[in-house]
């Protein structure tokens, strides 16, 4: 478990709008903390798919796993998602990396877009996950595996750190 970052996160509930703000900008200690976490819990990969907002986060796991990184990002006249560059051999082991998973929506697009481009996607790892949005059964219904650095659940009151599910 990312524990400092888990622990900043707790400081930050149940306020959505002062979580959203840290997302935007980590520190270094966030982002070593959840790089941490990803090191020992994700499998193998060849390359790291960053989406928006998860740059540094992207950057930082690339950097640590010695893989290249690909930034995903959306073409203004198609809307669909443009990848920066090829894999450098066909079906390479890819994970997406984003800041904040709800429905899992644009990973699954991104996930096509990248089997198209012969990229093999096998995971999605997120700095936090919203457990309310299902995003994670919409990917695992996939085959895909999610890594979240924390969950976090939306309730009448806020949010709060998720307890129904064990925190690996």
């Amino acid at each position: 478990m990312a524990s400092s970052f888990r622990s900043v996160v707790s400081s930050l509930l149940p306020s959505e709008e002062r979580l959203l703000s840290r997302l935007r900008e980590l520190s270094e200690k966030d982002l070593q903390s959840i790089v941490d976490y990803f090191s020992v819990s994700m499998r193998e990969f060849d390359v790291v798919i960053g989406l928006p907002g998860a740059r540094e986060l992207a950057q930082a796991l690339a950097e640590l796993r010695g893989t290249p990184l690909i930034l995903a990002s959306r073409d203004e006249a198609s809307g669909w998602w443009v990848m920066d560059a090829d894999p450098a051999e066909l079906t390479q082991k890819a994970v997406i990396v984003t800041d904040h998973f709800t429905d899992g929506l644009p990973e699954l697009e991104i996930v096509v877009q990248a089997s198209k481009l012969g990229y093999l996607v096998e995971a999605v790892a997120c700095a936090i996950e919203r457990t309310n949005d299902r995003g994670r059964s919409r990917l695992e219904l996939q085959g895909l595996e999610v890594n979240a650095a924390v969950q976090i659940a939306d309730t009448p009151r806020g949010l709060v750190m998720e307890r129904r599910f064990p925190q690996s």
